[in-house]
């Protein structure tokens, strides 16, 4: 019995997706609610069958076809308030189970998702619900929202969709042009979302970088989404992800780059990483994700932390600076610098940023001042920063290594 459920919940984070994707395109983007609620049904019968009657030969067809079925009885239930589609019915009768893993459906379905029309927030919800499998308290988790306050988002998405009316179909031409960054921007929102988590929480969320991942590998599996950019998408959450082990101790704290066991990284997906950075310089486009590939690179390519090559680095920053002008931006940039110059310039860099509005409640700012401060001896003044730092919204596993910071300095 057990079996049967963890094997459920598994084909459920591979499989509904696909199936959500399949069903779109038979019924149209515009019936997102009837499409959920036959895929959720679906899984709901495998949950309540397997254990007893066991798992079918083919449990991801199986699946689809009670996922069809349920969709064809909530269409007929429809047509009580009005007439019956009929060319809806027909393309549900006919449809092949063995077609719900095709790369168009979920690239489409992406592409639905990741509207313009849509905010940030309701992109990656949506994302998150119709394309990664997951449900809304597991949304309402990674965002510390409420399920009720996720469902309202979802509900005004779906709606937006319904009265744009849109097509299900993968963009074309200037149109795909026009919509692909707002899809490469979701997802990179996905991962930084998961990568360091809200107020609260642990350091990282593991399934939604994963899920990331993911995302951009299929980006780049379809010839007419393979830009440049898309590879260096792929190529910077590789880098990135192949660190996860290695960021948190097994109790769940913090480690800095310079302290990780370098031995726990994912080198088969580092390699994955250059690969994709490679076709991503065969771009004549230079976009802000190839200069932060290029950086999250030369991080991956370090023996050790001591090894690292910090002025390709702060050149990089500079590149990027001039592409992206952020405080964040000039914040990493006076970090890399203060590695090849010394603290106290990179200090100058910083205390610079100090009127960035959006710098004064971002711990990153105020602890690396307190790591440049107490590098020059100025432990009073580093504890100020760390103190700042720690005023901050930050997550548990930030806390306690500010917190050990802060101590040090008095």
């Amino acid at each position: 019995m057990a079996e049967a459920d963890a094997l459920v919940d598994d084909l459920f984070r591979r499989e509904a997706g696909k199936i959500s994707a399949w069903l779109a395109r038979l019924l149209g983007p515009s019936r997102l609610e009837l499409i959920e609620d036959a895929v959720q049904d679906a899984f709901g019968a495998a949950l309540a069958r397997w254990p007893f009657g066991g798992v079918p030969e083919k449990p991801a067809a199986w699946l689809a076809i009670a996922a069809r079925n349920k969709a064809l009885d909530l269409l007929k239930r429809e047509a009580k308030l009005g007439p019956l589609d009929e060319s809806a019915a027909w393309r549900l009768g006919f449809a092949d189970p063995e077609e719900t893993g095709r790369l168009d459906d979920t690239l489409s379905l992406m592409f639905v998702a990741c509207h313009p029309a849509l905010e940030r927030d309701e992109q990656i919800m949506l994302t998150l619900k119709t394309v990664c499998g997951f449900g809304v308290a597991e949304i309402a988790r990674a965002y510390l929202s409420t399920a009720e306050a996720v469902t309202q988002r979802l509900v005004r998405a779906k709606r937006k969709i319904r009265e744009i009316g849109l097509g299900f179909e993968l963009p074309q031409g200037r149109e795909l042009e026009e919509r692909l960054p707002a899809l490469i921007a979701a997802i990179y929102l996905l991962f930084n979302g998961g990568y360091t988590s809200g107020e609260g929480e642990a350091l990282m969320t593991r399934e939604l970088c994963a899920e990331a991942v993911r995302l951009a590998t299929l980006l780049i599996e379809h010839p007419m989404t393979a830009t440049g950019e898309c590879h260096a998408l792929a190529a910077l959450l590789s880098f990135h992800h192949a660190r996860a082990e290695a960021r948190t101790s097994d109790e769940g704290g913090l480690i800095l780059l310079a302290e990780q066991d370098r031995g726990r990284w994912d080198h088969a997906l580092i390699a994955r990483g250059f690969a994709h950075l490679k076709k991503a310089m065969s771009s004549t486009a230079l976009t802000t994700l190839h200069l932060e590939a290029a950086i999250a690179a030369a991080h991956a390519a370090a023996s050790s932390f001591a090894a690292t090559n910090w002025r390709a680095i702060a050149h990089h920053y500079r590149a990027l600076e001039e592409l992206k002008p952020t405080p964040v931006v000039k914040l990493n940039a006076a970090i890399a610098t203060a590695r090849v110059e010394g603290p106290a310039h990179g200090l100058e860099l910083l205390d610079a940023l100090s009127g960035e509005r959006k710098l004064a409640r971002y711990a990153l700012y105020h602890s690396a001042r307190g790591a440049l401060l107490a590098e020059l001896g100025r432990s009073a003044e580093a504890a100020d920063a760390f103190s700042k730092a720690l005023d901050c919204p930050i997550n548990d596993a930030e806390r306690a290594f500010l917190t050990q910071k802060l101590n040090a300095c008095r």
